[in-house]
């Protein structure tokens, strides 16, 4: 084995349960997030509104 190999053993071995952790916190994140839409138009907007379907509207200013 070379040196970085050894060396990234046993960094690994050291610290796996703080890497499974950070994994654990990332997967959970990427699999509970809400994607962003954009919508194209105000009828869109409308339309997504009227659906029979419960809906979030964040609006968000820059300024």
């Amino acid at each position: 084995m070379t040196a970085m190999a050894i060396m990234l053993r046993d960094f690994l071995r050291s610290n796996w349960l703080a890497l499974l952790v950070l994994a654990a916190l990332f997967g959970g994140w990427f699999l509970l997030r809400t994607p962003a839409t954009a919508l194209a138009s105000v009828e869109e907007f409308d339309r997504r509104i009227r659906g029979g379907r419960p809906v979030v509207v964040e609006f968000f200013s820059n300024t």
